[in-house]
């Protein structure tokens, strides 16, 4: 520990603690873009795991948005996306057939309904 060591000059006690402050850094960054509230595993290749996957998400999000030339904030972009990440688009297509088919349907049973 750099505060119970005496015998170290100053310039290596504050190379430490700059040290430790750039991990404080990473990890404050990571906490704040990554979404990572607690990490799943406890041993370090774990953590690494997770970390990288975060990071690749990331990645690919940035990738995505400057793609698809969004303007607002990454978060703004995210909420946009999140809702459609796990649908199918020609599921949602034959829904909407399906339900406009229901609409003439009635439409043809019962004219003026959807006038």
């Amino acid at each position: 520990m750099a505060t119970n060591d005496l015998d170290s000059p100053a310039s290596v006690i504050a190379e430490r603690y700059k040290a430790r402050w750039q991990i404080e850094l990473f990890f404050k960054w990571v906490k704040q873009h990554l979404n990572i509230k607690t990490f799943l595993g406890r041993n370090e290749n774990a953590m690494r795991i997770q970390i990288l996957i975060a990071m690749i998400a990331y990645a690919l999000l940035l990738i995505h948005r400057a793609a698809s030339n969004f303007k607002g904030s990454l978060w703004m972009f995210l909420a946009e996306l999140r809702p459609g990440l796990f649908t199918r688009p020609q599921t949602q297509a034959a829904m909407r057939r399906r339900r406009q088919e229901q609409e003439r349907e009635i439409a043809r049973i019962q004219p003026g309904l959807f006038a």
